[in-house]
């Protein structure tokens, strides 16, 4: 089923998204958390994709859709070229894999530069042009920033970028992460504003650790409201972070759900306890349906 049908119910969605392990020590922890998140009924999750061990993105999403019937989404990025997507592309087609979410893909690390395997694949939009020609009948996902990417110069050069991979043809946006949701608000009303209709689904993350949280803001551009980045500093250890980083988390959920978003999408990173204890909270308070 495709995702942007999903997100028209009128009900908001729950999904996970889960990263392809990249060798064969990481595949038991990728199918503890996939199998504790799986019990928690999403509606979809997506896979991450890396070029050196996008077959085990594969594998991934056809062993969750066929072991726990849950609608598994693809990542596809531009590390590839055309020559080399299409057979992807073919599988997926195949292996019944109904919906892709099509990026430009991250840069080796913070500061680095992100280098095309393609010239005609520069960036996620590209990507979305040529999923739509080549005549794949697949749903098509596309991300977003809530805030100003660390490569772009401005917010208004971000939402250009938006715009475009609406105008090629995705049927819904996910968001990088935030941790503020003014963000996300105002994303939103200058869509609108825009004139683009597509869902635009919340990304989420609660924070694990300090050092995660500064890796993923130097990746993303993610900005901490005071109080939390003051509570986070403050806090005497780790433990202290992951727990004021779930109560963050539910509370954006709340406000988020009660504005009325299409669906709530979590970053994993392969770690199911966070996500569990935020789902239990949110269902507690009736705001989700189990």
């Amino acid at each position: 089923m495709r995702i942007a049908e999903m997100l028209a119910r009128g009900r908001p969605t729950v999904s996970f998204e889960f990263m392809a392990p990249r060798d064969e020590n990481e595949v038991a922890v990728v199918e503890r958390t996939t199998a504790a998140l799986a019990g928690h009924a999403p509606d979809w999750v997506s896979v991450t994709y890396r070029k050196a061990t996008g077959h085990k993105t594969l594998e991934l999403v056809t062993r969750i859709k066929r072991q726990y019937h849950i609608e598994a989404m693809a990542h596809l990025t531009c590390a590839n070229t055309a020559d080399e997507t299409r057979p992807i592309l073919n599988w997926m087609e195949r292996e019944g894999v109904a919906n892709v979410l099509a990026l430009r893909g991250d840069p080796p690390g913070p500061g680095e530069a992100f280098v095309p395997a393609d010239p005609h694949f520069q960036h996620g939009s590209d990507l979305v042009a040529f999923l739509r020609r080549s005549g794949y009948r697949f749903g098509i996902g596309a991300a977003c920033s809530a805030e100003k990417h660390p490569e772009s110069p401005d917010q208004a050069h971000e939402f250009r970028y938006m715009q475009l991979k609406v105008d090629s043809g995705a049927d819904f946006l996910i968001t990088q992460l935030f941790f503020d949701n003014r963000f996300y608000f105002d994303l939103v009303r200058r869509a609108k504003e825009a004139g683009i209709t597509i869902p635009i689904v919340p990304g989420l993350m609660p924070v694990p650790s300090r050092r995660s949280l500064a890796f993923m803001a130097a990746m993303t551009g993610a900005s901490l409201p005071p109080d939390l980045a003051r509570a986070i500093e403050e806090a005497p250890d780790d433990d202290a972070v992951r727990a004021l980083g779930v109560r963050h988390c539910i509370e954006q959920c709340v406000e988020l759900l009660e504005a009325g978003v299409p669906g709530l999408h979590f970053y994993t990173f392969n770690r199911a306890r966070a996500p569990m204890e935020i789902l239990a909270s949110l269902r507690g308070q009736q705001l989700l349906t189990a």
